[in-house]
């Protein structure tokens, strides 16, 4: 049988893995991320410059976008779908990666509909189209990243726009008033409350958690938020941690599974041998 054959007679596994899902725990997230596969040559359709995760710099190589779920009461990963990522479609990468959840979101948000990703997809190119879809985003921000308190005082009366903020965040010293911890441990506590995120151009559910020194003061603080602003925020917090999980599906398929093995440089044997696609 030829390759071609075998690709348009094969077992449909994004449909598969789908069903699988409704046998797993009842609480379910989404989580996206892409990872780099290594690739030589230069008539591989597909290859570029991508970010390396294992090397912390952009590599020449092949990249795929890998959806899985995460059973969050066991803690684990489950395989939902990867396409390979497609330069010459990249008019802007961050808009190309929503478009992959976006294409899908009617089946997706029968599972879930939170997605988890890392705080590369903090912008609002990436958030504003799934969140279009009524999907919510978890995600990290940058430690500097500019957020601020509303405002619950009362209004003057008359003409004009009524006051929307209150003042600016700051990491290490959180208004207790607008702040409440959510997760209290020796080494560090996480704190949450509604803020305006000015990158995002949006309110969002904000965990600020600050992690202590021997002698009790501040070392260094991490921004976690989600899109739904009624999420509690231990949970913002356990939902972004499960993001890993994910990395090790994509180890397990580069270490047992061949992932990085494929040698052929045609496109649809490529999208069949990465991700099962036969289409």
């Amino acid at each position: 049988m030829s390759s071609e054959s075998y690709r348009s007679n094969f077992f449909n596994f994004k449909t598969f893995n789908r069903h699988l899902f409704e046998f797993i725990g009842l609480e379910k997230v989404w989580v996206f991320d892409p990872s780099f596969l290594s690739k030589s040559g230069t008539k591989t359709y597909g290859i570029g410059y991508f970010w390396s995760g294992c090397a912390q710099k952009v590599n020449r190589g092949m990249e795929i976008a890998g959806l899985a779920v995460i059973d969050v009461k066991n803690h684990t990963a489950f395989h939902y779908y990867a396409t390979q990522t497609k330069i010459e479609d990249c008019q802007n990468l961050l808009s190309y990666y929503a478009e992959i959840i976006v294409k899908d979101a009617v089946n997706m948000l029968l599972v879930s509909k939170y997605v988890t990703v890392d705080a590369y997809f903090s912008k609002k190119t990436f958030i504003d189209p799934i969140c279009k879809e009524e999907f919510q985003v978890i995600t990290r921000l940058r430690n500097d990243s500019v957020m601020f308190y509303p405002y619950l005082g009362p209004q003057r009366k008359g003409r004009g726009r009524k006051k929307k903020f209150s003042g600016k965040v700051d990491v290490k010293n959180l208004d207790e008033s607008q702040f409440k911890t959510c997760i209290k441990e020796v080494k560090w506590t996480a704190f949450e409350a509604l803020v305006y995120v000015k990158s995002l151009k949006r309110w969002c559910k904000a965990v600020v958690v600050q992690h202590y020194q021997a002698d009790k003061s501040i070392k260094n603080c991490n921004i976690f938020i989600s899109t739904d602003l009624r999420q509690a925020g231990e949970e913002v917090f356990f939902y972004y941690h499960l993001r890993f999980q994910i990395e090790f599906v994509y180890r397990d398929a580069k270490q047992h599974l061949g992932l990085n093995h494929c040698q052929s440089t045609q496109r649809e044997r490529l999208d069949f041998y990465r991700t099962g696609d036969p289409a």
